[in-house]
């Protein structure tokens, strides 16, 4: 889990000013919308007040082979690689949903019912090349469950703000329930 989200700026409209903001403010950057892979770069939502910037989805590997695209949630405070960031570079990917396989290899696309709009915790670094990001995952809750064992860490609506802002709450989201999610054959 999580290897592929969804951004609409074709149906949503807070997805289309998330866009049109930043390709205004980063011209030279090539934003991807629609189905995410790996390596795409996307808006991520960085630091006090949620500051929107360009991310590229992965940190790079080590030895720089690959990339690494999700972090534990529960252990993301005891591996070297991912702490600090945890600590210091929380962001917030909004999307409009995710996609996860079954072991029958139906794709199932999963969202927060009566909302549009999801968002996703994650960490980011600045590399050379500009901002990468990981995104956090936990074990499945039963709405996610009978397709996947993992699930995103979903932001609640009361944790966007509190999520890049205070380290504690933060540290105590980690092992929070996940929002039921609703689910849909593709």
């Amino acid at each position: 889990m999580c290897g592929r989200y969804v951004t609409e700026e074709d149906t949503s409209i807070d997805m289309k000013r998330l866009y049109d903001h930043l390709r205004a403010a980063y011209p030279a950057v090539s934003l991807k919308s629609g189905e995410i892979f790996p390596t795409e770069t996307v808006p991520i939502l960085c630091g006090a007040g949620n500051r929107p910037i360009p991310g590229k989805w992965g940190f790079q590997g080590f030895n720089h082979k690959g990339v690494i695209i999700n972090a534990r949630a529960e252990t993301v405070m005891e591996k070297p690689f991912f702490r600090d960031c945890f600590l210091n570079r929380r962001c917030i990917i909004p999307t409009n949903g995710y996609y996860e396989w079954s072991k029958s290899k139906e794709k199932y696309r999963f969202n927060l019912p009566d909302s549009p709009l999801s968002c996703l915790a994650g960490l980011y670094r600045n590399d050379p090349d500009g901002a990468r990001f990981v995104i956090l995952t936990t074990s499945a809750n039963e709405s996610v469950t009978p397709v996947h064992h993992r699930m995103p860490l979903v932001l609640t609506p009361s944790m966007t703000e509190l999520w890049t802002s205070h380290t504690k709450d933060a540290i105590a989201y980690l092992s929070a329930e996940m929002p039921e999610l609703i689910k849909s054959v593709l």
